[in-house]
C-alpha cells in the first residue's frame, strides 16, 4: 500500500476509534512509524486528511446512488441496499459522530458535509417515492418529505447513540442496528402486502430493545 493510502487508512481507524479532536498529525505519524515531515509531504495537515476521507465517502455514495435503479427493482431489494448504505456510514463513522465539531472547523469541510447530507436527503426521498410507486408504502405527498428527513436524522445520529450504549459493536453489527432503526420508522407506513423477508415485527421490536 502506498504511503498516502496508508495515511488515510490509519487516520480513518484512529478517527473512528478515538474521535477527530483526539487525533493529531503527530499521533498519526507515530502510529505509522513515519516522520511528521513524511506525512506533510502527502497532506498539508489534518483538515486535508479529513477532506480526502469525506471525498471518499461522497464518491462511494454517488456510486451507490447511481446503482440504485439497477439494484432495487422490488421491495425485497431494499434491505440489502439499505445495509450497503449503512455499511458506508459505519466505515466512516467518525464523520457522523463528530458532525458538530467538523461543521465549525473548516469552511471547505462544512461545504462538503452539506453536499453529502443533501445527497443523502435526495436518496431518502427517491427510495420512499419508489416504495409508494411499488404500492408498498402508504404516505401522502406532504408527509413524505418529513419521513425522509426523519430517516436521514436517524441515519446521521444513531451511531452516537449506539456506541454510547455499547462501544464494542462490530461494523457489521452497527450497520444492522442502523437498518433496523430505519425499518422501524418506515414500518407504520407499509401497506398490508409489504412484508419484509428478513424481519418480522416481533423480531424488529425484540432486537431494538435488547
Amino acid at each position: 500500500m502506498k504511503t498516502k493510502d496508508r495515511i488515510l487508512s490509519v487516520s480513518l481507524e484512529l478517527f473512528n476509534r478515538d474521535g477527530v479532536s483526539q487525533v493529531s498529525t503527530l499521533i498519526i505519524a507515530t502510529e505509522m512509524g513515519i516522520s511528521p515531515g513524511n506525512l506533510y509531504y502527502h497532506f498539508r495537515g489534518k483538515d486535508e486528511i479529513i477532506t480526502t476521507l469525506v471525498n471518499e465517502l461522497q464518491n462511494s455514495l454517488t456510486t451507490v446512488s447511481n446503482e440504485y435503479a439497477s439494484q432495487v427493482k422490488d421491495f425485497d431489494d431494499y434491505w440489502p441496499f439499505m445495509h450497503t448504505v449503512m455499511a458506508l456510514f459505519t466505515h466512516y463513522r467518525f464523520l457522523f459522530r463528530n458532525l458538530d465539531s467538523l461543521n465549525g472547523q473548516n469552511p471547505q469541510i462544512k461545504r462538503k458535509i452539506r453536499t453529502l447530507i443533501l445527497k443523502l436527503r435526495h436518496l431518502c426521498n427517491d427510495m420512499l417515492k419508489h416504495l409508494v410507486e411499488l404500492g408498498k408504502l402508504k404516505c401522502d405527498e406532504q408527509s413524505l418529505p418529513l419521513l425522509a428527513d426523519n430517516l436521514l436524522l436517524v441515519s446521521l445520529n444513531w451511531l452516537n447513540y449506539q456506541t454510547l450504549l455499547d462501544d464494542h459493536y462490530t461494523e457489521s453489527d452497527l450497520a444492522r442496528s442502523g437498518v433496523l432503526r430505519l425499518i422501524s420508522l418506515v414500518e407504520p407506513y407499509l401497506t398490508d402486502n409489504a412484508k419484509s423477508p428478513f424481519f418480522t415485527h416481533k423480531d424488529l421490536v425484540e432486537e431494538l430493545v435488547t
